[in-house]
């Protein structure tokens, strides 16, 4: 038996929603898919982000990628993006974008992966595969 390696290593993913419905959503699917998963509702669910703090953030730290949908139109969501940025570099994001972004928010993205907002969970979760090297397949039978 040769396992996949995904199974042992659990990647790690932390989910970034304000809502905390479909934060829960999204963190479902995608640990029906294999994936270990924080859930953090940002900066607007318990005030400032630790992540501009100077002690940072355990779980973005410990985050092999993040998924961002923080509502970029809002000026605390973007200081959060620069934040993870800059403190982790080698963090892949997924960040879930509006189609009408101004020069700044798309200069910060530069770089980022991005997904139409809204974005349904499954496209959420299907996003993560592939920028992740999971194909669905690899899911429980019947994902």
């Amino acid at each position: 038996m040769n396992p996949q390696p995904w199974r042992w290593s659990h990647p790690r993913v932390l989910v970034e929603h304000p809502d905390e419905a479909a934060g829960l959503a999204i963190a479902s699917g995608l640990r029906f898919a294999g994936y270990a998963v924080g859930v953090c509702p940002g900066p607007r669910g318990h005030g400032q982000c630790p992540l501009t703090g100077p002690a940072g953030c355990a779980p973005a730290h410990d985050a092999d990628l993040v998924v961002c949908s923080l509502g970029y139109e809002h000026e605390v969501a973007r200081e959060v993006l620069r934040e993870l940025r800059t403190r982790y570099p080698d963090t892949p994001l997924l960040v879930e974008v509006p189609s009408d972004i101004d020069a700044d928010l798309r200069e910060l993205l530069n770089g980022c992966h991005r997904l139409p907002a809204p974005a349904t969970p499954e496209q959420i979760v299907a996003a993560v595969q592939s920028l992740s090297g999971h194909a669905a397949e690899e899911g429980p039978a019947g994902a």
